[in-house]
């Protein structure tokens, strides 16, 4: 399985930090339908295999997921064949980095998304499935922009955290895993969703930058880091330094984005991480907004400018 890229309120968030990594059991995973379609379980493994810890081509992201949606057409109840179908559209979206290829990706995205559902009609509590539908509405909601994706906030608020709180985890790569993946994943959400009570309100969801700052700390306990989890670590760490390299938090993320550099890049989204350190260390009032599809605005003042933008263009 190729690496996620990208990813612990059981215990309370300080009585885990403190406690360390809950220990979760390994998740039950059922590869049977590449053994019963050979010709396309080979393919599917052999092209896994030339392709790990590298950027896989679009083409090959491209073949990958018609494999897999191609083998779970005739596997109707195979829970791991939709997850890994919704992770294959969200890899697969992720090649197309340029703005007039937004179109493209949101559509990979939603594939995704439709993945990720009918494996939960299936099974409900699947951790996979949960995180898989938060990671594809996510990359939704970073093409269209975090205030119009609000009402789905909690949704993926919700996924998330029940993928940490369930007794199981994943392992993607010798260095990814399942848990440490949504951990990441909720440091972003923290950081990127505003922070204002309005957002409480309206949608039952509010930013928290000590939260983000937090998951990523805890993140880093799972697994190895990347340069996608270094980066969003960096960015969390300046944001909360109010996006000054001269507070203790800011030079925490100037040092993470430092680290960032020396770690490889082995999937298009560490490549778009990868692209973007300079300008994140020249400008490190990018950070609270900071996306790799778009830069996000989070303020205050734009949601209500496009609260009211929105009401004069609905009469």
């Amino acid at each position: 399985m190729r690496t996620l890229t990208f990813g612990f309120l059981a215990l309370t968030l300080a009585g885990s930090l403190q406690a360390g990594p809950k220990v979760y059991k390994a998740y039950p995973y059922d590869g049977s339908p590449f053994d019963k379609h050979a010709e396309l379980g080979k393919e599917w493994k052999d092209l896994a295999n030339q392709w790990k810890e590298k950027v896989a081509p679009e083409p090959v992201l491209k073949r990958q997921l018609e494999i897999i949606e191609a083998i779970s057409a005739q596997e109707p109840n195979w829970v791991d064949g939709y997850w890994q179908a919704a992770d294959a559209a969200f890899q697969y979206g992720n090649t197309f980095s340029d703005p007039n290829d937004f179109a493209k990706a949101r559509k990979l995205f939603e594939r995704g998304k439709k993945h990720a559902d009918n494996c939960l009609k299936i099974q409900a509590e699947n951790p996979l499935c949960k995180f898989y539908l938060g990671v594809n509405v996510g990359k939704m909601a970073s093409i269209d922009g975090i205030f119009a994706s609000l009402k789905n906030a909690k949704l993926v608020e919700k996924m998330w955290v029940e993928t940490t709180e369930s007794p199981y985890n994943y392992q993607f790569s010798e260095k990814t895993s399942l848990q440490g993946a949504s951990r990441y994943a909720l440091g972003m959400f923290y950081r990127l969703v505003p922070d204002f009570i309005v957002m409480k309100w309206l949608f039952d969801v509010r930013g928290d930058i000590s939260k983000s700052v937090a998951y990523h700390r805890e993140n880093l306990h799972y697994d190895a880091p990347n340069v996608c989890s270094r980066t969003m670590f960096a960015v969390s760490l300046i944001c909360e330094g109010k996006s000054d390299f001269t507070t203790q938090s800011g030079q925490e993320g100037l040092a993470q984005i430092r680290e960032a550099r020396n770690l490889p890049v082995t999937s298009a989204l560490y490549a778009s991480c990868a692209k973007d350190l300079p300008r994140l260390e020249k400008d490190p009032k990018m950070a609270c907004g900071y996306e790799t599809s778009r830069q996000q605005e989070t303020s205050e003042d734009e949601f209500k400018r496009q609260s009211k933008q929105t009401a004069a263009n609905s009469h």
